[in-house]
């Protein structure tokens, strides 16, 4: 199976984003903060997890930075989203992320995606696990 990244797996619209950022279940680590939101399967995308990801201005000032830490946060996601597919599947819930960035100067590749395979395993086995 290819590791892609399409539209329909984009977390979009301002409704949707919000209720993430504001209701959805927290883990940090970081530089990095993943927000959550679980609903069941029939909810409105065909994919079993959408998800966003913000650069605050504020932490990265120079777009170029903003741009390649985003750039690195998505391509973490891609390589690694098979696993955490599967066990969103076997549990029959889908769920929609938000990744963002809060630390005060950019992370290298190995930082981001080690960090970021980190927080949704433990996101998935907190929230989505039998633990739930």
């Amino acid at each position: 199976m290819r590791a892609t990244f399409r539209k329909h797996e984009r977390l979009t619209g301002r409704d949707r984003l919000k209720r993430v950022a504001t209701t959805g279940h927290v883990m940090r680590e970081h530089p990095f903060r993943l927000s959550g939101v679980v609903f069941p399967p029939d909810g409105p995308s065909p994919a079993p997890a959408q998800v966003a990801f913000a650069v605050p201005k504020r932490h990265v000032p120079s777009a170029v930075d903003r741009n390649r830490v985003r750039r690195h946060m998505r391509e973490a996601y891609r390589l690694n989203k098979h696993r955490w597919h599967g066990q969103l599947d076997r549990a029959q819930v889908r769920c929609d992320w938000l990744v963002s960035f809060h630390g005060d100067a950019p992370v290298g590749w190995e930082a981001t995606s080690r960090i970021l395979i980190n927080l949704f395993d433990r996101w998935i086995q907190r929230h989505v696990g039998t633990g739930r």
